[in-house]
């Protein structure tokens, strides 16, 4: 895990969808048992006497990696006081960078532009009952994340002033942007 992060992945979700995200949490620590997850009901006594709120916006906008949404009715429901804090923390991040940080995971019909408008577009994964498969593929993803956060570091301009990224050993001339399926997409517009 990158120095700068606390958590290589935090779960987002409502109470309604506890144990829809307790088994993602649970496959994820049998099948990624390196990494650092942020699951709240198992930090609950970490948590106790400080500001939840404020301590959800730094967990979600800064000291997490990646972000699991689980995406439902529940989640978008603006009583949710928790879950829109944390909305509130993930967005900003999410507009800046526009990466593989959040990986939605739908549960029902609900459309993830609910959530917020920013978020269309965005590569959503389909809660299909198969916790150890999620796990698997968040793993990938937050492993390619710190790819591309490395990546940085072998950024280079070339005899002709044209910037280069290396990435696993592949060169990529002019504009290279990380895609939101773990891809690098040269002289992407957007």
């Amino acid at each position: 895990m990158a120095e700068k992060y606390k958590h290589d992945v935090a779960i987002s979700f409502a109470r309604a969808d506890r144990n829809i995200a307790l088994s993602i949490y649970l496959a994820l620590k049998l099948k990624a048992p390196e990494m650092i997850r942020y699951y709240y009901p198992e930090r609950q006594e970490v948590m106790l006497g400080r500001k939840l709120k404020d301590e959800l916006q730094e967990i979600y906008r800064h000291d997490s990696k990646c972000v699991v949404i689980v995406v439902s009715k529940n989640y978008i429901d603006p009583e949710n006081e928790f879950v829109q804090a944390e909305i509130e923390a993930f967005i900003p991040r999410y507009m800046m960078e526009k990466s593989a940080y959040l990986i939605p995971i739908m549960i029902d019909e609900t459309l993830i532009t609910e959530v917020h408008k920013e978020l269309k577009g965005i590569t959503k994964f389909p809660w299909e009952y198969n916790p150890e498969h999620l796990a698997q593929q968040i793993k990938e993803i937050v492993y390619a994340y710190q790819d591309y956060e490395n990546s940085s570091k072998n950024k280079s301009t070339d005899d002709n002033d044209n910037e280069t990224l290396t990435v696993k050993g592949n060169t990529f001339k002019g504009d290279a942007m990380f895609g939101n399926n773990n891809t690098i997409n040269k002289n992407n517009s957007k």
